[in-house]
This record gives C-alpha cells, sequence and structure tokens, in this order.
C-alpha cells in the first residue's frame, strides 16, 4: 500500500497573525475608551435646561443667552453633591479698575468615586461698580462683587463642560433647543429616575420569561413597553439599550425553538 502524502500545493497554511495590524487596533479601541472617559463629566454636564435661560441684548447689537447662575450651581451639586463637601470654588484675586471691580475664582470638585479633588484654570469675572437708575443718575452698585464672582465662577463652569452647548452656538438651533426641552421634562419624570428604571427592567424581565411565542412578545412591547422605553432613552440610553436588549435576546430564543426539531420531527 502507498502511503499518500500531501505536497506543497495540497496544504492550506494557516493564517498568520499580523502583530502589527493587532497593536493598531488594539491602539485605536484603547483611544475611544480613553475618549469616552475624557468626555464623560463633559457630556453629562453640557446640556442646558431651556427653562434656566433667557434672550438678551447688549448696546452695540450684540444678541447672546443667558443662563441662571441658581441653575448652574443646581447642576455641580447635583453631580458632585452639596457645596463645599463634593465641590465649591475659592476666589484667589480681586482688583478695582476703572469703576469696575474683577474677582479672579478657581472651582474645585471632588471626583464622586475615588474622592480625588480637581481644580478648574482660573477665571475673571467684572462688573460694574455703579449703576444708572432710569432717570441717568447713578448709584453705587453693591451687588457688584456677587455679580463678579458669579461671573467667575459660570466661566470656571464652562472649562468642565457646563451649559457648553450654549457657548458652542447649539441653542441657535430651535430644533435642538426642543430636544433639550424634551430631555428635561423626562430627566423631571418619576419614571426615568434610576430607581423607578431598575424596577422596570426587573418587571420586563419577569414578564420576558413567561412569554413563549411572537405574537406574546409583540403584544408585550405594545402594551406600553415601547413608549416606556423610548422616554427612559431620552435621559439613560444605557438603560435603554439593555431593555431593548432583553427583548432582542427573547425574540432570538423563539425563534431558534421553533426552528429546533421537535419530539417526532425529523431535522432538516
Amino acid at each position: 500500500m502507498v502511503k499518500m502524502t500531501k505536497g506543497p500545493a495540497d496544504q492550506t497554511a494557516a493564517p498568520q497573525e499580523n502583530p502589527a495590524a493587532a497593536d493598531v487596533a488594539k491602539s485605536k479601541s484603547e483611544k475611544v475608551v480613553a475618549l469616552r472617559e475624557h468626555l464623560g463629566l463633559w457630556n453629562r454636564l453640557k446640556r442646558t435646561d431651556p427653562k434656566a435661560t433667557k434672550p438678551f441684548q447688549r448696546s452695540g447689537g450684540f444678541r447672546g443667552t443667558q443662563i441662571d447662575p441658581t441653575w448652574r450651581l443646581q447642576q455641580m451639586t447635583e453631580q458632585f453633591g452639596p457645596v463645599g463637601q463634593g465641590w465649591g470654588y475659592e476666589q484667589t484675586e480681586w482688583t478695582v479698575v476703572e469703576r469696575m471691580v474683577f474677582v479672579c475664582v478657581k472651582v474645585w470638585y471632588r471626583d464622586p468615586e475615588n474622592g480625588t479633588v480637581a481644580w478648574t484654570g482660573p477665571q475673571w469675572g467684572g462688573t460694574e461698580l455703579v449703576r444708572r437708575r432710569r432717570d441717568g443718575s447713578e448709584e453705587p452698585n453693591d451687588e457688584a462683587f456677587k455679580m463678579s464672582i458669579t461671573d467667575a465662577v459660570g466661566k470656571c463652569l464652562v472649562q468642565l463642560g457646563l451649559a457648553a452647548d450654549v457657548h458652542m452656538g447649539q441653542f441657535d438651533d430651535s430644533k435642538y433647543r426642543e430636544e433639550s426641552e424634551a430631555y428635561f421634562t423626562a430627566k423631571a419624570n418619576p419614571d426615568t429616575q434610576p430607581a423607578a428604571v431598575e424596577a422596570f427592567e426587573a418587571q420586563i424581565k419577569a414578564k420576558l420569561d413567561k412569554v413563549a411565542d411572537l405574537d406574546a412578545l409583540d403584544t408585550l412591547w405594545r402594551s406600553g413597553t415601547a413608549t416606556r422605553v423610548r422616554e427612559i432613552g431620552l435621559v439613560d440610553k444605557a438603560a435603554q439599550h439593555r431593555i431593548t436588549s432583553h427583548f432582542a435576546q427573547k425574540k432570538a430564543e423563539i425563534l431558534a425553538n421553533e426552528r429546533a426539531p421537535g419530539p417526532g420531527r425529523e431535522a432538516a
């Protein structure tokens, strides 16, 4: 008996892994992850509630959007905790130049996960020391120092991303403002709060366990679930993705069971 062996033409070489290509792919993946981490705080703070804004016009025709200072404090407190504990600011310098008071401020904030304290860069705020009455006469502006500090703190918070959409001109787009209104309306909805979303997701998983066919799956989705998931998605994309993934997984299981040979059935 002649033993047959494969010649070079019959042999299939195993694909060779390209170390350089693998390193490039890994590097790109790491950069994407790092970018998401770097922009994490910025993205959480950047959207502004239209209800906390109002348009203004200065002499010379300049138009802009004014942001409620108290709303900015609320957003920082929501993100880091009470002022003085989770975040705060420090006045570093002040000066008076040509009837204006200027104050320099730095903002600090504490990382909720590891407690590390970080600082923004310093920013100056300025306000006139006198203001005009309606009759044209002048009076001292007793809130000049406070207004300068408020101005400086607001500029510092922009460095973290707070209300960045206003400063980037996105509020000039009426469609964007409508999206922001929907976002903050949903955010204030008790049904989209983290605890409520967690409970809703648990309920959906329990109901999906009892679903046996596609008709029942469709009924569950149309029975208010789709609307609730859309509302959740306005404020929590990750939760929205998890819930829709539960439905997709259940659908795949049902289809797999339908294709599988049952008792007395032959596999195709």
